[in-house]
């Protein structure tokens, strides 16, 4: 079933689920997919276009994809299921670009305008969107130009390589740039399909990215070795050489459009560099600005704002830069896990608020990225992260990774919506730590009292009660402990005598708020009240 098809966020009516669901599909399933929640980006490089004053972004999802229009990242699109995994995308004017296999899927809004196929025999691993044509490149180096939207063929080159980065220089008509894996730089024309120039430069590492930039013949060149290049295509000279520092490898270029001569480069380690080219310096640096590299980096057309893709963190960014020091500063941003979901609750008080689409619209998750998110089974745009900010600024002195400076992955955590506008309301243990975290999903960060296990020792279980007033810890030495989430102090905590033999598996509160169920080493429940 195609779980994705047809979905329109922002539409005039709230999609619902289906009354009924029946017990078996054909193929004998018990569940089928219904809707995807969290997913951003799955990591390619992203297609962006502009109509009028506003730009749109496009994103891979794996076999879908989905339209965010820039101003807000409000997504507004969500595309068809496709039959394989999407391996490039690109956009002009109206039209959405989607490689799909050896096919390209081209799409007006929700409408199939056409399928490029029969050409290719290798997975199309590049798209170029150029003037009424689209040009695609497969694995094996074979480069097809089709006009569209007709999906004829208007010419086919093979370079004798396959292309790991390829451009479009701005004024030269049915030209196209293409890098090699082993440092080659060619213009090769279309409609002839003979090979224009080869560039005397050979940089001997791989060209990993092409960016226009603001002046004509001019191009941006980044390297596998970190190096970055203005070259010059009419006089074949480069202009000026800057290097990312312990060679990390260039990811993607962006040339500032509003007047000033700044260039941003995205590295492999997720590091972001701002270049003054006329003072041939860097402005400044954002080591952390996406974990696992950096997709994607593109300046809206005449505005200081820079939209960046992660490679692997599932997640978009706007950002704004200082005029002066040149630094970067988080505008806004979409963004689901990093690493698969290891925990998923329904935030909810069933037995008060009734459960069903009014007390289960929410999702809490946390995942083997260290975070703690909340996300929206109906809207994308209320999906968030709950922030760490106070544990993360006590780490940053000592750890260099994002990652390493959030807290442990969790364990276990309860939520309720009960107390949810008075005080803190979602409690998570951490594996190894003493002490569990209280959260408030209205202020959407950390509360401000944290949960010591008395005696100390790793907290292995939590649970809210039905009012929403206490919180219950289970600890690795069987020991349970009651705190008041208002306060954050102690208030009981069971007798030696009542302790598991092990570590606490498992609690659960009662609707009656006189009864907690516990689970532990000895394998029987047992009932405290």
């Amino acid at each position: 079933p195609d779980w994705a098809r047809g979905i329109r966020c922002g539409a005039s009516s709230r999609p619902q689920p289906p009354m009924s669901v029946p017990s078996a599909t054909k193929g004998g399933e018990l569940f089928v997919p219904y809707r995807a929640v969290g997913l951003v980006s799955a990591g390619l490089p992203v297609a962006v276009v502009q109509h009028g004053g506003e730009t749109f972004v496009t994103a891979s999802l794996g076999r879908t994809f989905q339209i965010y229009n820039c101003a807000k990242l409000r997504q507004v699109f969500v595309g068809p299921s496709l039959p394989a995994g999407i391996t490039a995308l690109g956009a002009h004017d109206d039209y959405t670009l989607v490689a799909c296999g050896t096919a390209v899927v081209v799409y007006k809004r929700a409408e199939l305008v056409a399928t490029l196929e029969g050409e290719h025999t290798a997975p199309v691993r590049h798209l170029l969107a150029m003037g009424s044509s689209v040009v695609s490149v497969d694995a094996t180096g074979l480069l097809v130009a089709w006009q569209l939207p007709s999906g004829e063929v208007a010419g086919r080159l093979h370079p004798g390589f396959a292309a790991s980065a390829l451009c479009h220089p701005a004024t030269y008509l049915n030209k196209v740039l293409l890098g090699a894996p082993d440092g080659r730089m060619q213009l090769w024309n279309l409609r002839s399909s003979k090979r224009v120039h080869e560039f005397e430069h050979g940089w001997r590492a791989a060209v990993t990215a092409f960016e226009q930039s603001p002046a004509l013949d001019v191009v941006g060149v980044g390297l596998a070795d970190g190096r970055l290049l203005l070259h010059n295509l009419k006089f074949d000279t480069t202009l000026l050489e800057l290097r990312h520092t312990h060679g990390d490898a260039v990811r993607c270029l962006a040339f500032r459009t509003d007047g000033q001569p700044w260039l941003v480069s995205g590295a492999a380690s997720g590091a972001l560099h701002v270049w003054h080219l006329e003072r041939r310096a860097r402005l400044s640096l954002e080591p952390c600005a996406h974990e696992g590299g950096v997709a994607s980096c593109h300046f809206l057309r005449g505005r200081p704002e820079l939209l960046t893709a992660g490679a692997a963190d599932n997640s978009l960014r706007m950002w704004s830069s200082d005029l002066h020091s040149g630094e970067l500063s988080a505008l806004r941003g979409r963004a689901g896990h990093a690493a698969p979901p290891t925990l998923v609750r329904f935030h909810d008080d069933e037995l008060h608020v009734g459960g069903g689409p009014g007390g289960q619209t929410h999702l809490l998750s946390a995942g083997g990225d260290r975070t703690l998110r909340r996300s929206s089974i109906w809207s994308a745009q209320q999906d968030c992260e709950l922030s760490q900010g106070r544990e993360t600024k006590r780490r940053s002195m000592h750890e260099t990774s994002v990652r390493e400076r959030r807290l442990p992955p969790v364990l276990a955590l309860a939520s309720s919506q009960r107390r949810e506008r008075d005080w803190a309301n979602v409690v998570t243990c951490h594996a190894g730590s003493p002490v569990a975290y209280s959260w408030d999903t209205t202020t959407k960060a950390l509360a401000p009292h944290t949960l010591a296990a008395r005696p100390a020792a790793p907290i292995t279980a939590v649970a809210i009660s039905a009012c929403g007033n206490f919180a219950f810890l289970g600890s690795a030495i069987g020991a349970i402990d009651k705190y008041n989430l208002q306060s954050g102090k102690p208030r009981a905590a069971a007798a030696a005598e009542e302790r598991h033999e092990g570590a606490v598996r498992g609690l659960a509160a009662a609707a009656d708020g006189r009864t907690l169920f516990s689970c532990g080493g000895g394998g029987a429940p047992r009932r405290a009240g």
